[in-house]
């Protein structure tokens, strides 16, 4: 099966190496600067999807209305990807961004639990060495506070714990917070009671769980970082005006690991492909029809 990789950052070059070291054929587009990539051919976007039995969209696959490819020139309207691709199957990440204006088969693998669980790993290692390389005093015996415990906050928590950091992690359901306890860290229920102890915040949570109030009673030192998609769950204005130390940390595994993301991509592909095709990948699909029904 011929795949083409479309558009998004240094993660899709990295899952395109991924699918050809798997022994499929692969094309990448949106690339402008890109002269060769070891067996994997260069084309323009139309090229590649006239050619390719499938593609495969960035996690974030729209920016203002076009494909997300931050290293093309041209820009390509979600229509005119559309009426290039015609029928064939798509794999995106947050495909309800692309699902009404494309008519093919669209497929989420950032939905999966797989994908998730996997991104939320590289999501907090990647957390963890932005902390080191901004932080200018010890993580070692910080008080330091994660919100949410979802996957990023339940690795997040972890991470820090292992780096000898005094947790607290807030969290809404009771089984969470006795979770929480039994490892070891404190829970919080977003009373936030210590909130002005804390040295190191993090929040994982994408709604307002930090606002103006709560920005008021943080320390002047406070590092604080947030890992929610935008917009985000912090009064970022009013973090300015106080002058805290305030980073949205965004796309963090395209950032810190694009290869490991890659091929976080390529793999959760493959997956769905074998479960919609008898346990088959696409080495062993002779017909071009068989993804049509995702």
């Amino acid at each position: 099966m011929k795949t083409a990789i479309i558009g998004g950052d240094k993660r899709m070059l990295y899952a395109a190496k991924a699918f050809s070291d798997d022994g499929a054929e692969v094309a990448a587009a949106g690339f402008d600067n890109l002269q060769s990539l070891c067996d994997i051919r260069v084309m323009s976007v139309k090229e590649a999807l006239k050619w390719a039995d499938f593609s495969v969209l960035p996690v974030r696959p729209v920016d203002g209305g076009c494909i997300n490819m931050p290293y093309a020139a041209e820009k390509i309207t979600l229509h005119d990807f559309a009426r290039m691709n015609g029928a064939k199957p798509v794999f995106s990440g947050f495909s309800e961004s692309i699902a009404n204006a494309i008519t093919a088969p669209v497929c989420d693998y950032a939905a999966r639990e797989e994908f998730a669980v996997r991104n939320a790993v590289l999501t907090a290692e990647g957390a963890v060495a932005l902390l080191i390389n901004e932080y200018e005093d010890s993580v070692s015996g910080a008080k330091a506070l994660v919100i949410g415990y979802g996957r990023i906050g339940k690795v997040l928590s972890r991470y820090l714990q292992s780096l000898g950091a005094e947790v607290t992690v807030a969290a809404r359901k009771p089984s969470d917070r006795a979770w929480i306890e039994a490892v070891g860290m404190a829970a919080d229920n977003y009373s936030y009671k210590e909130l002005s102890s804390y040295q190191i915040v993090f929040n994982t949570v994408p709604a307002p769980v930090l606002d103006a109030a709560c920005i008021d009673r943080l320390r002047d030192d406070v590092m604080l970082i947030d890992l929610a998609s935008a917009p985000g769950g912090v009064d970022f204005d009013r973090a300015g005006e106080r002058g805290l130390t305030c980073i949205h940390a965004l796309g963090l595994p395209g950032k810190s690991a694009p290869k490991a993301a890659g091929r976080i991509i390529k793999d959760t592909i493959i997956h769905i492909i074998k479960e919609e095709n008898g346990g088959k990948d696409y080495s062993g699909l002779c017909d071009d029809r068989l993804l049509l029904h995702l």
